[in-house]
């Protein structure tokens, strides 16, 4: 079971890397608030925008959220990078505009949209300009992740009547499926060497993390050594790669609605279980040195946000709001 013990000290809490962003519903608009550690969180969007945190650049500068812009109908969604105390849309208002990744060098993003079709991946500067469509098939194509050497992107398609994973270059070519299972999978995930790569598969009826190469061979089950491991099994989700490639976060969830947070150790394949399982604990993120992890969890109400070591000691609260917090995100320190 986790660790128990005491809180993070304020010294250590105020030493921490960096900072977390994360969306609120503390104010009477849902928002993105910035917190630095041992200080009071304060909201980045403006009082009247609807917007959650998606993805913080390479170097901390640049934060891309997701706007809902109110329309006829129900309102639409927009990517929008926020850099400098500036704001520049990198969409129009669409039905979709979803999942954000930024290329290792920070230069240019890709994301899903119902653009020119369902679902498609396409390609932006980080400063907005020209969209470059990369995938064209009117099955759906969704979540591109890039490469950690920005060569590639990974990205799922139902483009064979089902999720798989598929694998194409940068600007759209040499579009592959990865060798996979015959029912759904999602949620690629490179390791930080790009050697391998992190899936969540549907291939024995429930939702478990498989671990490849990252050209699809050499697939294998990464739960296979837990203990709960079985037919009854939890359902997996939310896969984290540790800074260092040593580690995976993930958390699971039960079908009551309880869930915790994980740590699975590579090398020797062990889980390690960082929270109880009697509330619900989710959305893991690594703290850019490795040596922290934050995540929400419900156990004092609503969801908050939380802190620990990355062997679970040290859980220390971070937010205290009358609305929910979630959606964490770790900003490295800017240069």
């Amino acid at each position: 079971c986790a660790p128990t013990d005491t809180p993070l000290s304020a010294g250590e809490l105020a030493a921490l890397p960096g900072a977390l962003v994360f969306a609120s519903e503390r104010d009477a608009v849902r928002g993105v608030y910035r917190l630095d550690f041992g200080a009071e969180a304060v909201r980045l969007s403006p009082l009247d925008a609807d917007e959650v945190p998606l993805a913080v650049s390479p170097d901390g500068a640049a934060l891309v959220v997701g706007r809902a812009v109110p329309a006829e109908g129900g309102a639409l969604e927009q990517l929008v990078v926020v850099e400098a105390d500036t704001a520049q849309a990198l969409t129009p208002p669409r039905r979709r505009a979803r999942h954000p990744a930024w290329s290792p060098d920070g230069r240019w993003l890709v994301f899903e949209s119902d653009l020119d079709g369902f679902s498609d991946v396409y390609r932006v500067d980080r400063q907005g300009g020209e969209l470059t469509r990369l995938t064209a098939n009117p099955e759906g194509n969704f979540e591109p992740t890039v490469s950690p050497d920005g060569a590639a992107v990974l990205f799922a398609s139902s483009r064979d009547q089902q999720a798989e994973i598929y694998r194409m270059r940068a600007d759209g070519a040499a579009q592959t499926r990865l060798p996979g299972s015959p029912r759904d999978e999602w949620r690629a995930r490179w390791a930080p060497d790009g050697e391998s790569v992190v899936v969540l598969s549907n291939e024995r009826g429930r939702d478990e993390l498989y671990q490849m190469s990252a050209d699809g061979v050499g697939r294998h089950r990464l739960n296979a050594t837990r203990a709960d491991a079985g037919a009854a099994e939890v359902l997996e989700a939310e896969p984290a790669w540790s800074p260092d490639g040593r580690s995976l976060a993930y958390s699971t969830r039960t079908r009551t609605g309880t869930g915790q947070v994980w740590r699975l150790d590579l090398a020797d394949g062990q889980h390690h279980a960082l929270t109880d399982s009697t509330s619900l604990n989710h959305s893991p993120t690594w703290s850019p040195d490795g040596r922290y992890l934050a995540f929400v969890s419900d156990r004092d109400g609503d969801g908050e946000l939380y802190v620990m070591r990355a062997d679970g000691s040290g859980l220390t609260r971070l937010t205290t709001s009358p609305g929910e917090d979630w959606m964490p995100r770790w900003v490295p320190a800017s240069p």
